[in-house]
C-alpha cells in the first residue's frame, strides 16, 4: 500500500509541473523595446543623402550607392524615428559623399558613398511585336546613369511613338535606334492606288509596288495600264502619290 507520504510528494510534483514558468520582467521588457522599435533603412538613408547631393549640383537627379554595407539605424520604441544628419561634404568632381546621421535616442553613424547623376529615358513597359505600332501608352521613363545610353540609342519619346521594332525587344530595357523602324506601309510587290493631282484636277489608277516602304519614303511603283514606271510617295497603306505630273497616269486611262 501506497503510504500518506509518497501521495502527498506525487501530488506536490504534479501541481509543480502545471505551473505556468515565469519570464524574467526584464526579458519581457526587451522583447516589447525591440517588437515597438523602429529601423531607418538604407533606402531612407539615401534618400536624404540624394537631396543633400541634389542641394549642391544644381538639383540634378542622383543615384546612390554606399561603400559597405549595414546602412541602417535602430531606433529605441520611445524615440521618434527621425533622421538627422551631423555632417555632410560632397565632391562634385568624383561625385563621392561622406556624412554622418543619427536619431533620437541612437548613436550616431558615418556613411560614405558615390553619387551617380541619372536622366530619364523612354523604354517599352508593354509587350509590342515586330509590325505592331509602338504608342505612347506603351512607353514608360527609366532612369539610367546620366550619359551610358546616349549615342545610338533613343532618348525621346516622340522618337518612339509610331515606330514598330525591328525584332522582340525587352520591357524595360534601353531601346537602340537601330531597334526600330518605320511600319511598313507598302510591301513589295502589293497593288496599290495611284494618286496623282494638279489644279482643279485629280486622277487614280490602280500600280503595282515595285518596292516596299514606310510612308513618306519615295518608291518606284507600275501602272498596271501603261506598264510605265515612276515615282511616288507612299501617303498611306497601300496608297502613293505620284511625283510626276498627272498626264503620266492620265496617259495611260
Amino acid at each position: 500500500m501506497t503510504s500518506l507520504r509518497a501521495l502527498l510528494l506525487a501530488g506536490i510534483a504534479a501541481a509543480t509541473l502545471l505551473q505556468p514558468v515565469a519570464v524574467p520582467v526584464l526579458a519581457q521588457e526587451k522583447v516589447a523595446s525591440v517588437a515597438a522599435g523602429r529601423i531607418i533603412t538604407e533606402r531612407e538613408i539615401a534618400k536624404r543623402m540624394a537631396e543633400l547631393v541634389q542641394q549642391r549640383n544644381g538639383g540634378k537627379p542622383v543615384e546612390i550607392s554606399f561603400h559597405g554595407s549595414g546602412n541602417e539605424i535602430e531606433v529605441p520604441a520611445t524615440s521618434p524615428a527621425v533622421l538627422q544628419v551631423e555632417s555632410f561634404s560632397y565632391d562634385s568632381r568624383s561625385g563621392r559623399f561622406y556624412a554622418a546621421v543619427s536619431a533620437p535616442g541612437a548613436s550616431s553613424m558615418k556613411v560614405s558613398g558615390r553619387a551617380q547623376s541619372v536622366e530619364a529615358i523612354p523604354v517599352l513597359k508593354n509587350r509590342v511585336a515586330p509590325g505592331e505600332t509602338i504608342s505612347r501608352n506603351d512607353i514608360e521613363w527609366m532612369q539610367v546613369p546620366a550619359g551610358r545610353y546616349s549615342s545610338g540609342y533613343i532618348d525621346q519619346i516622340n522618337d518612339l511613338v509610331g515606330q514598330t521594332p525591328r525584332r522582340t525587344l525587352q520591357i524595360g530595357m534601353p531601346i537602340r535606334v537601330s531597334d526600330i523602324s518605320k511600319p511598313e506601309a507598302v510591301s513589295k510587290n502589293n497593288l496599290i492606288t495611284m494618286i496623282a493631282q494638279a489644279p482643279g484636277m485629280m486622277i487614280t489608277t490602280t500600280g503595282r509596288a515595285l518596292e516596299g516602304g514606310s510612308v513618306g519614303d519615295v518608291i518606284q511603283v507600275m501602272n498596271l495600264q501603261s506598264k510605265k514606271i515612276i515615282q511616288a510617295t507612299i501617303t498611306g497603306p497601300n496608297q502613293v502619290q505620284v511625283v510626276t505630273a498627272p498626264r503620266v497616269i492620265a496617259a495611260a486611262n
